[in-house]
This record gives structure tokens, sequence and C-alpha cells, in this order.
């Protein structure tokens, strides 16, 4: 058997796993990942593997998603869950990341491009940490961004990312329930997001749900129902929190009526994590700035993001 070091924690409930890249069988490092994911070891949303680069503080890190079995681009909880780990564990120690001020600054390079942690630290702990997610919003884009209607509802691709507005889901299917999330709530979303990745092409499982009625003084809500078929559904997703900023944006809802909108910075507090309903208790903040009409820069942070195990684990 294969011992691993292995630190767990999350973001809103976007269960993430760490793990060195160097314990990893070479070759066979993806099908490890996914083994330790998996429901008889640790199961999780995605797992980090981190590897150490040539000038610290800059970390390598490759994210294994255990539904399309695949590494991901970039994943917003991963980012969060190890900037805390590398503050908070002997992780930082061991990638050259030292934790000597009240702001660590960390540079991770991920399959979609650079990404850049601020790390506001207090008494040995991460206080609040901020993403920037420019490289992925650059992806978004490049892979493409605009309206797509399937089963008579209007949606939004954002990059690889189905985008919906559950109030536009309910005009189409007033029964829709996303709190049950019944049988055929699923199925009919489900149907739409088929749609969606034959038609665009894209073959992983990516869904931001979200409505603008916020029940905790936010400005929306949102869940993602990533595959529904495996019940795979994540209360917080960093990613798919950028893709909606993108995607309200082009389809004008996040200024309506107004036309291009040059140079501004918008802050949009959104209601996640902790359920696998609409909103949370907890906030993610998503700093963008526009101009042009398109986002150049996406910054996040959630409000909870928590280290809960370190340890061995056995594949």
């Amino acid at each position: 058997m294969l011992k691993l070091d292995f630190v767990r924690g999350h973001m809103g409930g976007n269960l993430i796993i760490i793990l060195q890249g160097s314990q990893l069988p070479p070759g066979q490092e993806l099908e490890t990942a996914i083994k330790v994911l998996g429901p008889h070891y640790m199961p999780a949303h995605e797992a980090c593997i981190v590897y150490p680069a040539e000038s610290p503080p800059v970390v390598m890190i490759k994210v294994a998603e255990p539904v399309s079995c695949c590494y991901i681009s970039a994943c917003g909880g991963a980012t969060q869950v190890l900037g805390a780990a590398l503050v908070e564990t002997d992780l930082g120690v061991q990638f050259g990341v030292e934790n000597k001020t009240a702001m660590t600054e960390v540079l991770l390079s991920t399959d979609c491009g650079l990404i850049p942690l601020k790390i506001e630290t207090a008494d040995g702990k991460a206080v609040r940490i901020k993403t920037c997610m420019d490289s992925f919003v650059r992806e978004c884009y490049e892979r493409g961004v605009g309206k797509r209607r399937y089963a008579g509802v209007e949606v939004m691709q954002s990059g690889k990312f189905l985008v919906v507005n559950a109030d536009r889901f309910r005009e189409v299917f007033p029964w829709a329930d996303f709190k049950k999330w019944d049988k055929r709530t699923r199925d009919k979303l489900s149907e739409i997001q088929h749609e969606f990745q034959v038609d665009s092409g894209e073959m992983e499982y990516n869904v931001t749900l979200y409505d603008w009625n916020p029940a905790s003084g936010g400005d929306a809500r949102v869940v993602f129902p990533h595959s529904l078929k495996d019940n795979y559904i994540e209360p917080s997703c960093g990613t798919g929190t950028v893709a909606l900023g993108i995607a309200v944006l082009a389809c004008g809802e996040l200024f309506p009526g107004s036309g291009n909108n040059n140079d501004k910075l918008v802050t949009l507090k959104i209601e996640s994590g902790g359920t696998n309903e609409l909103g949370g208790p907890d906030v993610t903040v998503l700093d963008l700035e526009i101009a042009s009409g398109l986002v150049q820069s996406a910054t996040f942070s959630h409000s909870r993001v928590e280290i809960t195990a370190v340890g061995e684990v056995w594949v």
C-alpha cells in the first residue's frame, strides 16, 4: 500500500484534499488522486496536488476532479484551502512560504496560468485569502461567452461553465424545486446541461445556478449543481463564481439597460455555501474590474475557509 500525507479543508463546503505530488507514483498521479477522493478513502470535491517550484514562494498545482476523472485548469476552492494550509500547517515550510508578516503572498502555477494569492494572517491563522483569477477570466473569454437557449430557457455560456438564472428557469418550468432537488428538476437541468455540452464541446461538468434574491443582505445567491446524476453539487465554487460575474455582465443583468460599461470597479457579495440550496450562511466577495464591457480582472475571497484534518491516508 501507498502512504500519502494529506491536508483536508473546505471553502464553504467545497471539500478539498491537498496531496504532495512527490509522493504520488510517477505516471499515475491522476489515478491515485481520484482514488483518494473515492468513497472508501477521503471523499471530497477536488484533489489539489502540489509540487515545489524552482523559485519559492511559487507553488505548482494540478487539480484532479473525480466526476470527469481529469485535471481541471483551475479551482478557486483549492486556491483558498491551499492558501490556508500554507500558513496554518507545515506545508508552508516544505514549499518555502514564509509567514512572517500580516500579509503572505504566494504565486500558484496552474494549468490556466499564474494565480496570485494574498493571505491575510493573524496569530498563525489565515484570516482572509484573496485569489486573483485573471488567468481564468482570460480562459473564459477564449472558450466563449454568450447567450444560448435550451428547452426554452435562456442561459449563458461563460467559458466552460453553463450559467443558469434560476428565475428564468422557473419561468419556463414553474415546478422546479432547487431546495429538494426532486427528480423532475434534476432531469430537466441535466438535459439542458447535456445539450450545452454537445453544443459547446465542453465535456467537463460545470454549472452555476443563481438568482438575485439574497436572503442575508448580499447581492445574489448561488449554488453549483455540476453533475446532478452523480449527486455532485458544490455549495461554493470559486471558478463558478467568477464565471457568474462574467456572465451577468455579458447578458446585461449586472448593469441593466446601461449598454457598454467602461472603467468600473464592482464588488458583488454572493451568498453561497453550507448546503446544496441556493444561497447559504457564507458570502463570497467578488471584485471585478470592467472596461469596454468586459471583465478585465477578477478577485474573490470566501468568508469561511477551514482546515479540518491533517494526517496520512493509505491507498
